[in-house]
Formats: C-alpha cells, sequence, structure tokens
C-alpha cells in the first residue's frame, strides 16, 4: 500500500516480506559503509545483568540463553494477544544531520498477524519536547525463522532538530508469536562523496547534442570543503580509453552540473566518469554511469521528454489518476465520466482488465511492484524474478491502454541492486514505456533516482499533520530527481479511519475537505511535479460502508458526496493541464511570499500564469510578484481572491488553505 507515513504505516500496511531482506552493498560508487564504525547501541548483545540500558517489559521480554546469535544470551519476546503493542526500547546518543545504519540477528517462531513484516526493529527521532519528527523501520521477519538472520535498515540523514532517539526491538502492531534478536547495532553511514549520478536525457541515451550530466552529493557528511573541491568528467568508451571530457557548469555543497557535447560520438556504449578531488587533487570519490549514444531512439509509446513531460503516443500527456484495488465494469463506467485520465490497480489486472479500462477511455499505469524475490510469493531468486516479470510484459506491451509499469511501492533503499535490476529488465522487456516508483522515505529519495524513470512520494498528513506536507515532500522529491527526471506525486483523498485496526487508538473522523485536497495537490503542481495519481478510490468507497474494529465503526462517509468533491478537485486540474504541459519560456519573478506558501510560474500561449498556493490552515497570506517587465492586466481563474497591483508588482492575498491561479497579459 502506498504512502502510510512513518510509524502509522508499520500498523496500516501489510508486508509480504521474508527473510531475504538483507541489506546490500548496493552503491557502486567510491563510500563508506557502516561496517566497522563505533557501535552506538547500548549493550548491544544483551549480555549485562537485567539488561542494562534497555526498558524491558516483563514478562513478555525476558533474556534467553537459548541459541544465542553471539555470547551468552539474546533478547527473547512472546505475545500471545494481538492487541498488545510491546516495545523493548534503548536511547542511543546520536548526532543529528548525520546518517546511521541499523541492524540486528533475529529469528522467529510463529509469527502471525495482519501485518507480515513481522518482529524487526526501528529507530525513532523526536524533537526536543518530545514531539516525533520521524524514524527508520526495516521490514522484518515472519513465521518461523529457524536461522539467524540479519534485518537492518538505513535512516538517510535525521533532521537537525532532532533530540530525543529510540531504538526499539518489537513486534509490529496485531502480531503474535516469539522473536529472538541480538547483536543490535547502530552506526554512523558515511555515504559515498556522489551519492547518484544521472544525465538529464531518458535513459542516458543521446542521438548527440549536449549532454548536462548532474551529481548528487555528500560533501558535509564526508568532511569536504564545497569550494574547494573539483570536478572532472570523462567519458569513457568500451576499450576503457577517454573518448570525451566535459565541463563544470555549476557545483554546490550538495549539487554539481558538468556537460560534455554527444554529437562527435560514435553510435555505442560509453561509462560516464565523474570524479571529485580535493584541494589538494586527491580523488576523494567518483561515479561511473552508463551512457548509450545511439543512432536513432528505439520506438516508444511513452518516454519522458527533456521537460520531465511524459510523451504518450507522439503527445504530451499529464497522468491525472487514482490508485485501484482490482477493476470493475461499474465501477469504470461512473470513473470514465470523470475529469481523471488513467488509474494504477494493485491487483494483477490482467490483459481482460486493461481491455475493460480502454474501452472506457482510461488509461492504466500496470503495476509490477510485487514480482521480488523477497516478496511473500512463489518467487525464490532473481531468476524467478526475471521470468515472472518477462511473462507480465510480453503478455501486456503491445496493449494500447498501458502507459506505464509501476515498479517499486515503498520498498527500502536498502534493496537498490534488486530495485536498478528490476528497472533495467524492464527497459529490456519493453523500452517503450517509463517506470514509477512511489517511496514514503522522502529524506532518502536522491538514492532511488538509478531505480526507476518516474519518481513520486506519497505525503498523507490530513488527520495527523498540516496539509503543507505535501507541498515539502513534492519539493523533496523534485529537488532528488536533480531536475533531470519526471515526478508523479500521490497526494491524499482519504480518511486515516479508512486502516484503523485491532488494537489502534480511534482517530477523529477526518475525511479531507475540497479545500484541503485542493492545496495538497495544487502545492505539488506548484513545485513542479509532472502528474498527480491520489489515493485512493477503494478508499471512498470503504468509508461509505465502515466496518466496525473492535467494536467501534468509523461515522460513514457518502461515497456520492466525497466523489464529487475529488471531481470538482480533479477537473479543475484537467482544465490547467495545457498551461502545466506547455514548455514556452518564461521570466522567472522576484517573489515574497509566507513560509507556507508554494508558487509557480508558466507561459502559454504569450500569457503568463501564477500558480499560488496558501498551506497554512489558519492565517491568510500575501505573496509579491516582481517581474522584470510590466503587465497590463491581470485575471484570477478561480473565484475568491483577486490579484492586485499593476506594472511590474502582483500580490495575491490567499486565506488558509488557499488557492489561485493569475492570468498576467501585456
Amino acid at each position: 500500500m502506498v504512502g502510510l507515513t512513518l510509524r502509522v504505516r508499520l500498523f496500516a500496511m501489510a508486508r509480504f516480506l521474508s527473510t531475504a531482506v538483507i541489506i546490500a552493498t548496493f552503491w557502486s560508487v567510491t563510500g563508506r559503509a557502516a561496517t566497522g564504525s563505533e557501535n552506538l547501541a547500548p549493550n548491544p548483545g544483551f549480555e549485562e545483568a537485567q539488561g542494562a540500558g534497555w526498558h524491558l517489559l516483563k514478562p513478555h521480554f525476558t533474556l534467553s540463553d537459548a541459541q544465542p546469535h553471539t555470547g551468552a544470551q539474546c533478547l527473547k519476546l512472546e505475545n500471545a494477544d494481538p492487541k498488545k503493542y510491546l516495545l523493548c526500547s534503548a536511547h542511543p546518543k546520536l548526532v543529528p544531520g548525520r546518517s546511521y545504519e541499523i541492524e540486528a540477528w533475529l529469528r522467529t517462531q510463529g509469527v502471525k498477524g495482519a501485518d507480515a513484516g513481522g518482529a524487526t526493529l526501528c529507530l525513532e527521532w523526536s524533537d526536543a519536547a518530545g514531539k516525533f519528527i520521524g524514524g527508520c523501520y526495516p521490514h522484518g521477519l515472519h513465521e518461523t525463522q529457524t536461522n539467524w538472520t540479519r534485518v537492518a535498515g538505513l535512516t538517510g540523514r535525521v533532521p537537525t532538530n532532532a533530540a530525543r532517539f529510540s531504538l526499539s526491538c518489537y513486534l509490529r502492531r496485531g502480531v503474535t508469536g516469539t522473536a529472538w534478536w541480538d547483536d543490535v547495532a547502530v552506526r554512523e553511514f558515511h555515504p559515498p562523496v556522489i551519492e547518484v549520478l544521472t544525465t538529464d536525457h531518458y535513459r542516458d541515451q543521446a542521438t548527440g547534442g549536449r549532454i548536462t550530466v548532474r551529481a548528487g552529493l555528500a560533501l558535509a557528511e564526508n568532511q569536504l570543503d564545497a569550494a574547494a573541491v573539483k570536478y572532472e568528467l570523462a567519458v569513457l568508451g568500451a576499450n576503457g580509453q577517454c573518448a570525451a571530457t566535459g565541463r563544470l557548469v555549476t557545483a554546490c555543497a550538495d549539487e554539481a552540473a558538468l556537460e560534455f557535447d554527444a554529437t562527435p560520438l560514435a553510435p555505442g556504449a560509453y561509462t560516464l566518469r565523474c570524479t571529485v578531488r580535493n584541494a589538494s587533487g586527491a580523488e576523494v570519490g567518483h561515479a561511473d554511469l552508463p551512457f548509450t549514444r545511439v543512432a536513432a531512439f528505439p520506438q516508444r509509446k511513452a518516454y519522458i521528454d527533456e521537460h520531465r513531460r511524459l510523451i504518450l503516443d507522439g503527445q504530451p500527456f499529464f497522468p491525472l489518476g487514482t490508485y485501484w484495488g482490482g477493476v470493475k465494469a461499474d465501477e469504470l463506467a461512473l470513473y470514465a465520466k470523470s475529469p481523471f485520465n488513467c488509474l494504477m490497480p494493485y491487483a494483477d489486472i490482467g490483459r481482460a482488465g486493461a481491455d475493460l479500462a480502454w474501452s472506457n477511455g482510461i488509461r492504466v499505469i500496470y503495476s509490477v511492484k510485487d514480482l521480488y524475490p523477497c516478496l511473500r510469493n512463489k518467487l525464490k531468486n532473481d531468476a524467478d524474478a526475471r521470468q515472472a516479470i518477462a511473462q507480465r510484459v510480453n503478455e501486456l506491451k503491445d496493449h494500447p491502454g498501458i502507459i506505464a509499469w509501476y515498479i517499486n511501492d515503498e520498498l527500502p533503499l536498502t534493496m537498490r541492486d534488486e530495485l536498478v535490476a528490476h528497472r533495467q529488465w524492464l527497459e529490456e522487456l519493453d523500452p517503450g514505456r517509463p517506470t514509477w516508483a512511489v517511496l514514503y522515505q522522502a529524506d532518502q529519495l536522491r538514492g532511488y533516482v538509478p531505480t526507476c524513470d518516474v519518481l513520486g512520494s506519497d505525503p498523507y498528513p490530513l488527520g495527523r499533520k498540516p496539509p503543507v506536507m505535501a507541498r515539502d515532500w513534492a519539493r523533496l522529491s523534485l529537488r532528488a530527481s536533480l531536475g533531470a527526471h519526471a515526478v508523479w506525486m500521490v497526494p491524499q483523498i482519504f480518511d486515516w479511519n479508512a486502516y484503523h485496526k485491532t488494537g489502534d487508538k480511534v482517530q477523529p473522523p477526518h475525511p479531507p475537505t475540497l479545500d484541503e485536497m485542493r492545496a495538497m495537490a495544487w502545492s505539488c503542481l506548484a513545485e513542479g511535479a509532472n502528474g498527480l495519481i491520489f489515493y485512493s478510490w477503494f478508499d471512498l468507497w470503504k468509508m461509505d460502508k465502515p466496518k466496525p474494529v473492535d467494536g467501534h465503526t468509523p461515522a460513514r462517509e457518502p461515497f456520492d458526496e466525497r466523489w464529487r468533491d475529488v471531481t470538482t478537485m480533479a477537473a479543475e486540474i484537467r482544465d490547467f493541464v495545457p498551461v502545466l504541459l506547455s514548455i514556452e519560456p518564461v521570466a522567472q519573478p522576484q517573489v515574497e511570499a509566507p513560509p507556507d506558501f508554494a508558487w509557480r510560474v508558466l507561459s502559454k500561449e504569450g500569457a503568463t500564469w501564477l500558480i499560488a498556493v496558501n498551506n497554512d490552515e489558519h492565517t491568510a497570506g500575501t505573496a509579491t510578484f516582481r517581474f522584470a517587465m510590466p503587465f497590463a492586466r491581470a485575471s484570477a481563474r478561480f473565484p475568491g481572491a483577486q490579484p492586485t497591483g499593476n506594472g511590474a508588482e502582483w500580490k495575491v492575498t490567499l486565506p488558509p488553505l488557499g488557492v489561485q491561479c493569475v492570468k498576467l497579459e501585456r
């Protein structure tokens, strides 16, 4: 399931991961992994008396001498009550702003429950006042796993305002059984100097011309001075000889752009090597990226152009859809009357399902997200996974209604090698469609760039956090893409009560209002999203007929009323799509706006358009736009807030959660 944020995800999703989830050395660049670093977990082997350094909830948690991984004893948990949520926690001293790897060795017996993730560990952080900020939650073990198995995860950069840390061993909520932990560790992780390397050309292919190479950097984490380092770019032929060199265009603390001319290169395969050197000229890191100089591009049903737009059947296309489970004829007939043009079904709907959608004028983003051997399925290894993907794709790649492949639904970055391999398989099997991945790991998004053609994230704040979270995650997603990849965001249209489970605290109902949904969606657009796939169609139906949990039945949310608001919002976006797809040049203004605002400036048929969104739930705000050239008039697309000003300066005053699109004409 996409996007159940942070620790709530642990309780609301059923992940089907097996013991195969073992952290990989997944960066093919020079870097320092956590192995060998100081272990910051107290009493990691539970050898000290009474489990010193850990808060043991007895009698559930005990120390056991039965077959420990190392040493004389380990930690054991027995739980027979799915309503109990039991954690054994310690509080390591960590440094905000740094990255960490967490790990533990586990084995299990009879671990069962709604959440198949089972037994695992996590690291969480909060601010000085104790307010939860975020955490790292590796997928764990389920059922009976008699062999000790390593479970691990990476935090990404811990926020600088983190002040308190909690390391916990636990069974996920709703899960029963017995589990053992040993040799728990928290180690600082030093990412490679170049975390990711990409180009501004789709799938790093070009027929010639100028190629911009973008490097995502981790200079501060490697104690490097951004002003002192130097960059080199070499284009290496198949024989390893340098065929061309590039030059630096721009650089800052976390990103650098270099460029070279691919026109003189003969068609063939090349390697782009970006090298970083310190002030003394010594290499401190490098990264390689395959690049192909082609005589002509392969035939494509769909691809991403240099403006990050989806080009479908030769025309720009803005994906506007929702998540589904399976597809039903009566529901598709209703959906076909809406402003939406596509859907993303979790189920393997097969050719019949794709035909049904296509007959209703609806395109499909087809899911192959479950075809990994680490998931609970019959795939035992990569060969099985490749065979399953090949069978699925070969059966469907000629279908006119499929526009992309959904390749990853929130799988961890520790699987980067597998994720990259699956992307490569999809490219080989179907070079004519892009791949899309959606992640909740907002602070690790840059690491996912090599794993897909289109990046996405899924902020679901309503009922738990302020709506500005949608803007913030869209901004993180666009920044992670290094300006070189399309971003399809997944905004929230569901009520969290759709995921109330046994033992959970009942939440007040919060069906998203039209204003809230509109603000989140337009914030994503204002940050530069190239598609919106809302979550989710099936939750709207679920809350139309809610079922009781623990004797509590959430308030009914009539589908007709919710769908009316959702389609009102979607129609506003659909009608603005021609502007969103425009690539006409536009002069960017100087902007002054409150901190929760989002904005964007576009041009269409000579007119300049301003998108402005006030994500503050309580306070009105004003954004001021100052242009180099004056405009004679301004008009607002939506009722309500009207632009004021004249000439080169225009103001847009918005109420809480207000959205406005302003057309400026000379």
